[in-house]
């Protein structure tokens, strides 16, 4: 009969295969959870161009939120005839939309500030360049709904304006659709606070740090509008036209945030 080797314990040896086993499992499912995160850290304050006193940061963010909540009230009261598969071109121009957003901000206009008239500028630009990026899609004829509604708008509108001023906008909401309107840390406190029971779907905002760079944050709530429904109505669970589903609502109900970050100098 053969010695066991000094030292050797083979009763050990399933269990330390085990154990080895049962660790790299977890350090396999943890490096699997690290992927696809959002990375760490990083918004250096130089992404950030345009900028502007603290005392002016709550009403730049208000401007800016009124000004797409308003862009989107104009593109809502043309989707009839966007929608129209019998007509082609439906002269629903960037020039035809800027007339028409440019009269619903006249208040807005006045009184800016050395600072806000040229992020004000930037964002009518970005506002109509997105109504002429979608010129192929709006006066296809044949075709009903074309995948272009007031959020799409929004949300185009706010990269471009992001692309010149570093201003960051999104739409998140109780059930966010495309990926850029995902709710970060902030967002989601405030769609809580926003969706809660008595709320009264006032708007409001705060100052936060946003990677090194200070910024007030501004939520302005949408209620959902008769014409949302057909999305994010009843019955909930029920598919949509794109496929999504229903989100059970009713009109009036708070179903998201405009939500502006805007850079402030002190």
């Amino acid at each position: 009969m053969r010695s066991q080797p000094h030292g050797e314990d083979h009763t050990m040896r399933p269990m330390s295969r085990g154990l080895l086993a049962g660790l790299a499992a977890v350090a396999s499912v943890t490096v699997q959870a690290e992927i696809g995160d959002a990375a760490r850290g990083g918004q250096p304050e130089s992404l950030f161009i345009d900028k502007v006193p603290t005392a002016q940061g709550q009403a730049t963010a208000e401007l800016i939120a009124k000004a797409l909540a308003k862009g989107r009230l104009v593109i809502f009261g043309h989707m009839g005839k966007l929608t129209d598969p019998k007509l082609g071109d439906k002269g629903f121009t960037g020039d035809y939309f800027m007339a028409h957003w440019k009269a619903t901000l006249e208040p807005e206009l006045m009184g800016l500030t050395p600072e806000q008239k040229p992020i004000l500028e930037k964002l009518l630009w970005a506002g109509k360049q997105s109504i002429d990026n979608n010129q192929d899609r709006l006066n296809v004829k044949g075709v009903g709904w074309k995948n272009f509604l007031p959020a799409k708008w929004a949300r185009e509108t706010g990269d471009l304006l992001n692309t010149r001023t570093g201003i960051v906008t999104r739409q998140p909401s109780r059930a966010y659709r495309h990926p850029a309107n995902r709710p970060d840390e902030l967002d989601r406190k405030a769609l809580v606070r926003a969706t809660s029971a008595g709320f009264g779907g006032r708007p409001f905002g705060e100052f936060a740090m946003m990677g090194k760079q200070k910024v007030y944050r501004y939520y302005e709530p949408v209620p959902l509008m008769k014409p949302c429904l057909a999305c994010h109505g009843e019955p909930k669970g029920e598919r949509d036209i794109l496929g999504y589903e229903k989100d059970g609502l009713k009109e009036g109900d708070v179903f998201g945030l405009i939500s502006v970050a805007v850079p402030v100098t002190d």
